[in-house]
C-alpha cells in the first residue's frame, strides 16, 4: 500500500481503493494481542489535529479551563431539566454524553466501535479534501465497553489527572443515535502535542492512521450506502435525523437506497 507523508501524523497509509483499505484493516498486525478491536475516529480533513469539540470551544486552552467549562455545562443542563431522561436521573458522564450527542461541545471525542460507521462520517465530511481514518487499539485504552459510570465528574477528572493514559467509555443508549452509530467516547487530560490535545498512544501499532482520498471517499460512500445500508437515514434514527435527511438541501429520493 502506498504511504504518504502527512503534516501532522507523519507517514501513513494511503489506500487506493475500498478493497485495499479493508484488506489492510483485517490484517492481524499486533502479535501481542488476542484482539483486533479498535475505536475508530474519522476526520474530513487530514490537516486537522485531533481535538475534542470542548477544546475547540474554550478560549483558554488548558485542563483547568476545560474542567471548569464542563462543570458549568453540567450545572446549566441540570437547571434546564436535562438530567432526567425517561424517568431516571442521569449521572454526570451520562449527562455529558447526552449533551454531546445533541451537539454540545465537551471533552468527549466521538468514536465508533464500527470502522464502517467511522468511514461513512469521514466520507461525508469535506468530500473534496483528503480525510483521515484513525483506529486506537483497545489494548492501549483504560476503560471498557458495556459498563455504567455513576461517578461524579470530579472523581472522573481525578482519575485522568497527571496521567498519559487515554480513557474510553461506552455510553448507555440514552438516544437512538448511540446504538445506531456504535458510539464510544475517548477522553484524556488535556495535553498539547503534535497530534492534537488528547493523549493518543504512540506505541507501534497502537494508533492506526489511513489517508482517505476524495476518490476513495466517493467509492466508499456508494458501497457503504448500497451494500451495508450505512447512511444518514439509518445513523440518525430520530425526528431530528429524519428532518435533516428530508431538508431542502437533500435530493427528494436520498432516503431510499434504490
Amino acid at each position: 500500500m502506498k504511504l504518504i507523508n502527512s503534516n501532522i501524523f507523519g507517514q501513513i497509509k494511503n489506500p487506493k481503493s475500498f478493497d485495499e483499505l479493508f484488506q489492510s484493516l483485517i490484517e492481524y498486525e499486533n502479535s501481542n494481542s488476542n484482539y483486533q478491536a479498535r475505536m475508530w475516529r474519522r476526520q474530513g480533513n487530514i490537516e486537522w489535529p485531533i481535538h475534542s469539540s470542548g477544546y475547540r470551544r474554550i478560549k483558554q486552552k488548558d485542563e483547568s479551563s476545560l474542567a471548569d467549562y464542563e462543570l458549568r455545562l453540567l450545572e446549566q443542563a441540570t437547571h434546564s431539566g436535562y438530567r432526567f431522561h425517561e424517568g431516571r436521573q442521569l449521572s454526570d458522564m451520562e449527562l455529558l454524553a447526552r449533551l454531546q450527542h445533541h451537539g454540545t461541545a465537551t471533552r468527549l471525542l466521538d468514536t465508533s466501535q464500527s470502522v464502517l460507521v467511522a468511514l461513512y462520517f469521514c466520507c461525508v465530511s469535506n468530500p473534496e479534501k483528503m480525510g483521515l481514518l484513525m483506529g486506537v487499539h483497545t489494548d492501549h485504552l483504560a476503560g471498557c465497553e458495556s459498563e455504567p459510570d455513576a461517578r461524579k465528574y470530579e472523581e472522573v477528572m481525578d482519575d485522568i489527572k497527571d496521567t498519559d493514559t487515554l480513557f474510553t467509555w461506552e455510553p448507555p443508549v440514552i438516544t437512538n443515535r448511540v446504538a445506531a452509530q456504535h458510539s464510544q467516547f475517548l477522553f484524556s487530560e488535556l495535553k498539547e502535542n503534535s497530534w492534537g490535545s488528547l493523549v493518543l498512544p504512540r506505541e507501534e501499532g497502537a494508533t492506526k492512521f489511513y489517508a482517505i482520498s476524495p476518490s476513495l471517499k466517493e467509492e466508499s460512500l456508494e458501497i457503504l450506502q448500497e451494500v451495508f445500508d450505512i447512511r444518514q437515514f439509518r445513523l440518525f434514527p430520530d425526528i431530528d435525523g429524519f428532518c435533516q435527511a428530508n431538508s431542502y438541501a437533500k435530493d427528494e429520493y436520498s432516503t431510499y437506497r434504490w
